[in-house]
Parts: C-alpha cells; sequence; structure tokens
C-alpha cells in the first residue's frame, strides 16, 4: 500500500467533482457553491468529504445527496490504489471564493487529507474560472 498517492487521489477526486462532472441539483458544484458562498457573504467553504458535511448555510438535500455521491467516488479511487479507507482519518475541501463577480464563477479549492499516521498531506490546489453559463 502506498500512501504517498493519498494527495494525487485527493487532488483528483476534487477536481473531477469541481469540474463539469460534479453538479449539484442539476448545476456544477463549483457554480452551485460559488453562488452560495457569494450569496452568503463567506470567503471560505470548509466541505467533509468523509461525513458528507457542509457549512449549515449550505446544508439541503442536494447538496448532501453530492457529497454522499463524492464520497463514494473518493472511496473507489482510493481502492484503485490499493489503499483501505480506514487509511484516511480525514478529507476536507477548503474552498476559497477568489472572484467577487455574480457572473463569473472564480474558486480555488485546497483538498487535504490527514491519513491513519496523522500525517497532513496537501494536495494540489484545484482552480475553476469561467463565465457563467447563460
Amino acid at each position: 500500500m502506498k500512501l504517498k498517492n493519498l494527495k494525487s487521489v485527493g487532488h483528483n477526486t476534487a477536481h473531477s467533482y469541481l469540474s463539469t462532472l460534479g453538479h449539484v441539483g442539476g448545476m456544477y458544484a463549483s457554480t452551485y457553491l460559488y453562488r452560495m458562498a457569494l450569496n452568503s457573504g463567506v470567503l471560505v467553504v470548509k466541505i467533509d468529504v468523509l461525513n458528507a458535511c457542509a457549512p449549515a448555510f449550505l446544508r439541503d438535500d442536494k447538496l448532501i445527496k453530492s457529497l454522499q455521491e463524492l464520497r463514494i467516488q473518493f472511496i473507489g479511487l482510493l481502492s484503485k490504489e490499493s489503499i483501505p479507507a480506514e487509511a484516511v482519518k480525514t478529507y476536507k475541501l477548503f474552498i476559497e471564493v477568489i472572484g467577487n463577480r455574480p457572473d463569473v464563477v472564480d474558486i480555488q479549492c485546497k483538498p487535504i487529507i490527514v491519513d491513519w499516521n496523522d500525517k497532513v498531506c496537501k494536495c494540489a490546489p484545484v482552480r475553476e474560472k469561467y463565465p457563467e453559463p447563460v
């Protein structure tokens, strides 16, 4: 088992979720999170992937379902790397709102994993910037 691959699994999971592959109730996950953060005046959103948990202002059935699917995807990627799910104590996404224009999604995500040895794995950040679909 190679725990060194945790960084790539964490990055790839976050990148997939925040790209056009991740959805929350029919819209891109990055668009949903960006809009909700802007509307709430929040600059950083912390998502706990393993517990499918988000801040109270984001919590709704659509997002929880999306995070549950993200958790399954993360565990699947761990399995492909022969890493047991128990090897990960926490997997969190810290999503920073970069822009402030409602017509342009602009976020940066810093995924962080803590393994069963309490080693903190800071994954490569994921940046999403694109105009809102009309």
